[in-house]
């Protein structure tokens, strides 16, 4: 685990990836991450599940299973769980993009790690959803801000079979006077907006939390692991079991601890960025 405070990038996205990212509702940053750190995290999270197999307990404190069958085993509130893990949502990169989209300082919301296998039953289909409304949004300098947004990092290579995550594209921006399963049926009778991702191993999915989206449909015989980070501004506080664990935030940085908690509350300044501007050096 690295407690070093690295330089968060401002604008984190180049102009063609915020302009994508505005007009479909996600973009992918390819190999974000490079194969030690893919490999690390996915060895940690194939122990963790062999662990619980053997034992039935939890790896830690102050964190839940979602899943534990043998074609879905999913681990949540990931941070205080190995150092891995606390690398991946603090890693400046992700929060930086997290921040330019949500419009200001962020806070960690969610995280998780699945492995998910092919799936036995038929017939399969998408489970399509959306996590919050699109109304809780705003525009700055013209570009779309969103109070959740998800950093999700395959930690496999995604083919055409592998079962990527599949999104409607644009639906971030449809209000929810039109009901959900209305639009899912109009995006099925046209392919053409459904988009699978397809990536090699360590790139980052970036979506809007309000865009439907689904797992994908494994056709291959691959496992497809993957972790994810959402962050939410720092006055939207914990929910749904992902509150931090208080003995693990005593042992990090200040900034990393307010990343954790939250804990500056409404201190919180906007920092729009200009879509002409270029995406800093990593």
């Amino acid at each position: 685990m690295s407690d070093v405070l690295k330089p968060k990038p401002f604008p984190a996205l180049t102009p063609a990836q915020r302009l994508h990212l505005e007009i479909y509702g996600y973009v992918i940053i390819e190999n974000l991450l490079n194969q030690s750190e893919i490999d690390t995290i996915k060895d940690t999270l194939y122990s963790i599940e062999d662990d619980f197999k053997r034992t039935g307990k939890l790896p830690g404190p102050n964190c839940f299973n979602t899943s534990t069958s043998d074609e879905f085993f999913r681990i949540d509130n990931l941070p205080h769980l190995a150092p891995c893990f606390f690398d991946y949502i603090t890693h400046p990169h992700i929060v930086g993009m997290a921040e330019e989209i949500i419009g200001g300082p962020a806070r960690l919301q969610q995280s998780d790690a699945h492995i998910r296998r092919p799936k036995k039953e038929k017939p399969l289909k998408y489970g399509f959803h959306r996590g919050i409304n699109p109304a809780y949004s705003h525009y700055d300098k013209g570009l779309y801000h969103f109070s959740f947004i998800k950093a999700l990092t395959n930690l496999t290579d995604l083919g055409p079979d592998d079962g990527g995550t599949t999104v409607i594209a644009g639906t971030h921006k449809v209000p929810t006077d039109i009901p959900q399963e209305t639009i899912i049926n109009a995006a099925l009778e046209d392919p053409s907006m459904i988009h699978q991702v397809e990536a090699p191993a360590g790139s980052t999915l970036l979506f809007y939390e309000s865009l439907i989206h689904a797992a994908g449909i494994i056709k291959s015989d691959k496992d497809r692991l993957l972790i994810l980070g959402g962050y939410m501004p720092t006055m939207f506080q914990a929910w749904m079991g992902y509150d931090h664990d208080p003995d693990f935030v005593k042992t990090i940085s200040d900034e990393h601890r307010a990343l954790l908690t939250g804990e500056k509350k409404f201190s919180w300044p906007r920092s729009p960025r200009d879509l002409a501007v270029s995406a800093e050096e990593i």
